[in-house]
């Protein structure tokens, strides 16, 4: 490791008193005392099968990615600091309150899948529906656009509160902000590219939740993705494999691999931390006593089940029979993975699960 002191040996050839030439009237004459400072010097990082990842830069110290990062500035992790810096206000400095080993490796995978709605999607191959079911489309991709809004708002708030010595997360999360923006796109040309337009908005408690947690990182990521993330990924399942064109099928299909990142992201978050920090299964298990509470009451009261319904059925009357059975049988099937996901993540839920989602266990 070369030496941290800043009279560190400069090399002679740029040492500051060497002069190569005349200077030029006005200019200050460069200084070299940034030459030879190194926490580590000679460090060779080599392409793997898959290219030079980000995953790969993690060698030497350039890698010991520490519990607790005391540095208020925006130093890059393993380069030395220089004093007198200003202070930048950065609250989440610990590394389970943003952490996931899975983050660099999300953030290759966000980068090489991106996708272009304006010229990817299908949009020819949309034709005109039945009034109902082209309704009920428009209705959920307007909610869609509330939810994504939604998770990109929370993102960028705790984002800048993350310290710099954890830049795996912040940059996967400027990828899932992205994809964010993306899905609204989407969603919104959907709504208006086949004869019919945005709904009505919804009430939006459950997004409230979300950009109301201001508990910390962990919080939000609780009620964002183990919660209202768990229902939207069940949705889309459904969505695809109702879809009426090619265009549908696309967004639809683009649209679980974008949300796929982003769960995996949340669900490996939520285990690290409360397998690292002490007490925080029991803080989890106290806000999804509230949040579950919150969901239940969406569910019931909310406009998606009724136009999830109709799309499904095919109408307003098969909304009413087999496309109401085949919602509350995606609900349920987003029930049982989200208790499935609680026991994996270290707060199991299934005997205080809230009654308004243990009725949908039986579908």
């Amino acid at each position: 490791m070369a030496d941290k002191d800043a009279g560190a040996a400069v090399p002679a050839a740029v040492s500051a008193g060497d002069d190569d030439g005349p200077q030029v009237e006005g200019v200050p004459e460069p200084t070299y005392e940034w030459m030879g400072l190194s926490n580590e010097w000679g460090v060779r990082v080599k392409p793997g099968e898959h290219g030079l990842r980000l995953g790969d830069l993690n060698v030497g110290i350039y890698g010991e990615v520490p519990e607790e990062w005391n540095d208020h500035t925006r130093r890059p992790r393993g380069a030395l600091p220089r004093p007198g810096i200003p202070p930048l206000p950065y609250n989440l400095r610990r590394k389970h309150e943003m952490w996931a080993d899975c983050a660099a490796d999300l953030y290759e995978e966000a980068i090489q899948r991106r996708w272009i709605p304006a010229t990817e999607v299908p949009w020819g191959s949309l034709e005109p529906l039945p009034e109902e079911v082209e309704r009920a489309i428009c209705q959920i991709c307007t909610e869609f656009c509330q939810y994504a809004n939604t998770e990109l708002e929370i993102i960028t708030y705790w984002q800048g509160q993350m310290s710099y010595g954890y830049f795996e997360v912040k940059q996967f999360l400027a990828t899932a902000t992205f994809d964010c923006a993306r899905h609204i796109e989407a969603f919104r040309k959907r709504a208006l590219a086949n004869g019919g337009g945005l709904g009505i908005e919804q009430r939006g408690s459950v997004n409230r939740m979300i950009l109301e947690s201001r508990g910390g990182w962990t919080e939000s990521v609780t009620y964002l993705y183990l919660l209202r993330g768990t229902y939207t990924m069940a949705l889309y399942r459904m969505l695809l494999n109702a879809a009426h064109n090619d265009a549908e099928r696309f967004i639809f299909s683009h649209c679980i691999e974008d949300h796929a990142r982003h769960l995996t992201y949340g669900y490996d978050h939520l285990k690290y931390a409360v397998t690292h920090h002490v007490g925080q299964d029991r803080i989890l298990q106290t806000l999804l006593a509230i949040g579950e509470s919150i969901m239940g009451t969406e569910l019931k009261e909310g406009t998606m089940g009724s136009a999830m319904a109709v799309l499904l059925g095919g109408g307003i009357e098969g909304g009413r029979t087999i496309g109401m059975e085949t919602y509350l049988h995606g609900v349920g099937d987003f029930v049982r993975d989200y208790l499935a996901l609680g026991e994996w993540i270290g707060v199991p839920r299934e005997e205080n699960l809230n009654p308004m989602l243990k009725k949908y266990l039986v579908y």
